[in-house]
């Protein structure tokens, strides 16, 4: 019978599988909720490119790296981009920009001062930024160990800098980086000079502080007397807030350093962060973006924990308050304009007699001729001269070795073995045998023309302010060049060009008698305000070198010759 109203019965089988079935179908509902949610998000990061991250390298100041690094590792994967930080010395950075190596340069950089930005454009890095954003800051201090500062009235008073740098200071020696390389050091002339004025107390505060010049900021903290060094062992030295703050909450540091700020502002360590020219399209983006967070409110924990100071000098939660450091702000003080700064650093240049040099030694076939009475020949004396040489320059300077003879590289006369390179450190030994890894090329004529002007262009490119800039050649021979080249008077013409009285560059001349033409390096080394020395021992070079740089110096109360 069939019952027209209602449903029919349903089997009992058929109720026990409806649970199962609506299970089932919700499973279903979920699964394809969820795929669509992935490949939603898939979808949206494919479309953005955060898929893959761009990488964005920064190079950093080694001061200021590892902050850097702590801001990087807060950039989002949804930012797109990520952060390499490298911790690479400002003053080699700004040679690798003037002359850009194979392998990809950074995106970014982080010197510790708009100093070293004005360096790399000095030395034919045109494109690179001349300022920057600060990032973070550091003062200029004076830094005196704890019993140095007591026997000058400390904790009673603070110490003034004309206490330890003015005309009737206290027999401290006071140790500075060098200010031709490092700004902390520009800042210590400019405080000396406030200090001494102009004249011939400014060069007697100077001659005290010269002896005690080092090459790298970092040296200073090696001959405290804790070091255990036995060289020029310091109880002061000029250095920056951070550094001194950094040194004080280490563990190991012994006895803590005071800090002594100036009576008035010097230049600061500014740390400006610039995109570098040859970051491209994601990279450039992702460069300018990553100064945002830099800049940033929630940057600043990261720059404090490393003593450092907001841009504008205001004390940031971190170190310093536990460091001794003063408490309140400090301006940031900018650098004087190139002008002013070339003035200053000409000054220092008088005094401590640190020099630039590109040393360019002829090896052609007639430098392997012996000399008389011994087994010597040119260019052992020449070489085993210089060698002695460099073992008496200060550690400030910096040498470059070129060697030349004709078709040395490819067409080339001339070829680089060494770039400038300080001689503090290991610089000196591997100078010294770098020079004795020099040999004649055999048969090889003396392209000379050539090669001074190549070299001259590569010294004017390097010249450095604060620092006696030479191009020092060494030959026995006048230009015999069988493929042809410059002539003299192209020469000269071209050497002319590239004069500026305000950056002296000189030409000088060892030549070797007997093959050369003294008319012919007169010529040359005359349009440079350059010298000729003739010897017929070569033995006698490292006399000449030194009465040659003494020569080039101006001694004060003289002048420049």
């Amino acid at each position: 019978m069939y019952r027209m109203n209602g449903p029919a019965p349903t089997p009992r089988r058929s109720r026990l599988r409806e649970p199962a079935v609506l299970w089932l179908a919700a499973l279903l509902v979920v699964v394809l909720v969820a795929w669509g949610s992935v490949a939603g998000l898939s979808s949206i990061l494919r479309s953005s490119g955060c898929d893959q991250p761009t990488t964005v390298r920064v190079a950093a100041a080694p001061a200021i790296a590892e902050a850097v690094a702590a801001v990087a590792r807060t950039v989002k994967q949804s930012d797109c981009y990520e952060v390499e930080v490298l911790s690479r010395d400002s003053a080699g950075l700004a040679d690798v920009l003037a002359n850009p190596p194979a392998e990809t340069l950074p995106d970014a950089w982080v010197p510790e001062s708009t100093f070293w930005l004005r360096r790399a454009r000095s030395l034919g890095a045109f494109q690179a930024p001349e300022t920057g954003t600060s990032v973070a800051s550091s003062p200029v201090v004076l830094a005196l160990t704890e019993p140095a500062a007591a026997q000058l009235g400390w904790p009673g008073r603070q110490i003034p800098w004309s206490a330890l740098l003015g005309p009737t200071a206290h027999a401290v020696p006071v140790g500075i980086p060098d200010p031709a390389t490092d700004p902390v050091g520009v800042s210590a002339l400019m405080a000396i000079r406030a200090i001494a004025g102009s004249g011939p107390a400014d060069v007697a505060a100077l001659r005290r502080v010269s002896p005690y010049a080092v090459a790298r900021a970092a040296d200073l903290y090696q001959r405290l007397p804790e070091a255990g060094t036995t060289r020029d062992t310091l109880n002061a030295f000029i250095t920056s807030e951070q550094a001194l703050a950094r040194y004080n909450t280490r563990s190991e540091a012994v006895t803590p350093l005071v800090a002594s700020y100036p009576d008035r502002g010097l230049p600061t360590l500014d740390f400006p962060y610039v995109v570098l020219p040859g970051a491209a399209g994601a990279a450039r983006t992702g460069a300018t973006r990553f100064l945002a967070a830099l800049v940033a409110a929630a940057a600043q924990p990261a720059f404090g924990a490393q003593g450092f100071r907001a841009p504008d000098g205001r004390v940031l939660p971190g170190v310093l308050a536990d460091a001794g450091a003063r408490d309140q702000t400090v301006p940031a003080i900018p650098l004087p304009d190139d002008n002013a700064l070339l003035e200053l650093l000409n000054t220092w240049t008088g005094v401590h007699l640190s020099a630039q040099i590109l040393g360019l030694i002829d090896i052609s076939g007639s430098m392997a001729d012996p000399l008389p009475g011994g087994t010597a020949t040119k260019l052992s004396a020449t070489i085993r001269a210089a060698q002695e040489g460099v073992g008496l320059l200060l550690d400030t300077t910096q040498v470059g070795l070129w060697v030349f003879s004709t078709q040395l590289d490819g067409n080339r006369d001339y070829r680089m073995i060494r770039p400038y390179t300080s001689l503090a450190g290991a610089g000196r030994a591997g100078l010294i045998g770098a020079l004795g890894q020099v040999r004649v090329k055999q048969n090889g004529n003396t392209g000379l023309y050539d090669s001074v002007l190549a070299a001259y262009q590569a010294a004017r490119r390097g010249w450095t302010p604060g620092r006696i800039n030479v191009l020092l050649i060494a030959t026995d021979g006048k230009n015999d060049d069988p493929t042809g080249g410059l002539n003299r008077p192209q020469l000269l013409s071209a050497l002319r060009k590239l004069q500026d009285p305000r950056r002296p560059l000189p030409i000088l001349f060892i030549g070797l008698s007997g093959g050369i033409d003294p008319a012919e390096l007169r010529d040359i080394a005359g349009v440079t305000s350059g010298k000729v020395y003739v010897t017929k021992n070569p033995s006698g070079i490292r006399q000449i070198f030194f009465d040659a740089l003494a020569g080039l110096a101006c001694q004060p109360p003289a002048c420049r010759r």
